[in-house]
């Protein structure tokens, strides 16, 4: 029986215990054993470098805790394959980034966070075209961008620069690194570990890429039998009755057919509560009792 239970994601796994599929899927498990606790390390934007590590500390803290492997059950959605993090405590460059901020056009989060989503120390503050009064942390931390296009600083542009695609080999490579990083941690401590995806994308991305030499090796190490392959996103388009494809459906056209639903948030791009729950209902937990794992 799980009794401690670790999840992880990006802004698609939102919401930790009380609401999102984290939420509901938590809620699912107490009803067989209302004991369990539940930690959610996910946050938004964040790629696969963050969950992992993320997810790896909530793991070595749970054995700490004196969880056994055969009480843990980790449920992870892996994120965009182009995603990065880096680890930053150089004053110059912390301050060249806040200042650059600014001006680009998008929304941001928290920046510089400590590997609980926390801002450490005394916070500062920066604004951006959308919102004010984000906090970063002065002295450094872990700063993350979905694509580069909220930071015109060199280190960030020629990171993807490096590729000649947005989701190119090298990004794939470090994507994939970090799933088996985690995957085969959970599997050398015996901790039963569901991987799934927020869109069809990330899979995608390692398929197409799968004969490289630089990632054959990692996809030989997938285990595809604890893993949905299908993403989120394009699942819950099926209930919006479009005949479009959901990578040309527009935000405000997917708001628009979601309605009152819930099927798909506000912004017309992230699931609802109604598409959260109806994701753990129809592919989470069928996929955990088909596996025995509940």
């Amino acid at each position: 029986m799980v009794k401690h239970l670790i999840t992880g994601g990006c802004s698609f796994s939102a919401g930790g215990e009380y609401t999102g599929w984290t939420g509901a899927l938590s809620s699912h498990m107490k009803t067989i054993n209302p004991k369990v606790t539940c930690n959610h390390t996910g946050y938004q934007s964040q790629g696969q470098e963050m969950i992992q590590k993320k997810v790896m500390l909530a793991l070595t803290e749970a054995f700490a805790h004196g969880y056994k492997p055969e009480d843990i059950l980790v449920v992870v959605m892996w994120s965009g394959t182009c995603r990065k993090a880096w680890y930053i405590d150089n004053h110059y460059i912390i301050n060249e980034i806040i200042n650059y901020l600014p001006k680009f056009v998008g929304g941001m989060s928290k920046q510089f966070l400590d590997m609980k989503d926390k801002v450490v120390g005394t916070p500062k503050y920066f604004s951006t075209a959308l919102s004010d009064g984000f906090e970063y942390n002065p002295d450094g931390g872990w700063f993350f961008t979905v694509n580069g296009s909220e930071c015109q600083i060199e280190f960030v542009q020629q990171h993807y620069l490096l590729d000649k695609e947005l989701n190119g080999t090298g990004k794939v490579h470090t994507s994939l690194e970090n799933i088996i990083m985690l995957q085969n941690f959970c599997d050398l401590h015996k901790v039963t570990m569901i991987q799934q995806f927020f869109m069809d994308s990330v899979y995608e991305d390692i398929e197409n890429k799968k004969d490289h030499q630089i990632i054959n090796y990692l996809y030989n190490q997938l285990n595809i039998n604890n893993m949905i392959k299908m993403g989120m996103f394009e699942y819950l388009h099926k209930f919006l009755n479009s005949d479009k494809d959901p990578q040309i459906l527009s935000h405000s056209e997917r708001k628009k057919l979601s309605g009152d639903r819930g099927i798909f948030d506000k912004d017309g791009f992230h699931p609802g509560a109604a598409g959260h729950q109806m994701w753990v209902d129809n592919i989470i937990v069928p996929f955990l009792k088909d596996k025995n794992i509940i």
